[in-house]
C-alpha cells in the first residue's frame, strides 16, 4: 500500500508478499476494506504505543513543544508514515473505503491539540483570545503538509521544520 496505494495493490500481491494465497488473505480479513482498516489500525497502534509517553500528563505549551517528536517517529518509521499519507490521499471522497477512518482520526488529533491549548489557557500560559479550534486545525494542516513535502523532496528536513513550527506556534500563542 505504501508503494502503490490501495487502488494499485491487489489482494493477490499482498498475499504473495505475506507468503499466503489470495484466498488466505480473504479468509483472515474477509474483504479488502477490512484488510485496509486493519493495516491502518496497526499503524496507529504502533504510533500511539511508541509516542504516548510524549503526550501523557502534558498539556498547554509543553504538549505543543512535543510536536517534533511526532516528526522523529515519522522519520524513523518512514514506510509507515508513507503508508498513512498515500492511503489518506486515496480516501478523500466520502464514498472511499477509509474516508470515515481518516476524518475521525483527524478529528481525534485536532481534539488532542485543541485540548492542550485549552489546558494552557486554563493555566494562564496561553492567551485567552487564542481560538483553540482554529489553531488546532492549523497545526493538523501543517503536519499533513510538512509530511507530504518531505516525501516529495528528500532535502526537506521534517524534524527541523516541525521544530521551527512548534517554536513559532508556542511563541505566537504564549501569554
Amino acid at each position: 500500500y505504501a508503494r502503490r496505494g490501495m487502488k494499485g495493490t491487489g489482494l493477490a500481491a499482498i498475499g504473495q508478499a505475506a507468503g499466503v494465497t489470495h484466498a488466505g488473505v480473504l479468509y483472515h480479513f474477509g474483504s479488502s476494506r477490512r484488510l485496509l482498516l486493519a493495516v491502518l489500525d496497526e499503524r496507529d497502534r504502533r504510533f500511539w504505543r511508541e509516542t504516548a509517553a510524549d503526550w501523557e500528563g502534558r498539556g498547554g505549551l509543553d504538549a505543543l513543544r512535543q510536536m517534533p517528536r511526532l516528526a522523529r517517529w515519522n522519520r524513523d518509521n518512514w514506510e509507515l508514515a508513507k503508508l498513512y499519507t498515500v492511503l489518506e490521499a486515496e480516501n478523500l471522497d466520502p464514498d472511499d473505503e477509509a474516508h470515515r477512518y481518516f476524518v475521525e482520526r483527524r478529528r481525534r488529533v485536532r481534539r488532542r491539540i485543541e485540548g492542550a491549548i485549552e489546558e494552557g489557557q486554563r493555566r494562564g500560559e496561553i492567551r485567552a483570545d487564542v481560538d483553540a479550534t482554529v489553531k488546532a486545525d492549523e497545526a493538523v494542516a501543517f503536519m499533513d503538509g510538512a509530511q507530504l513535502n518531505a516525501m516529495l523532496d528528500p532535502k526537506v528536513d521534517l524534524v527541523a521544520i516541525f521544530e521551527s513550527y512548534a517554536a513559532a506556534l508556542v511563541g505566537q500563542i504564549a501569554a
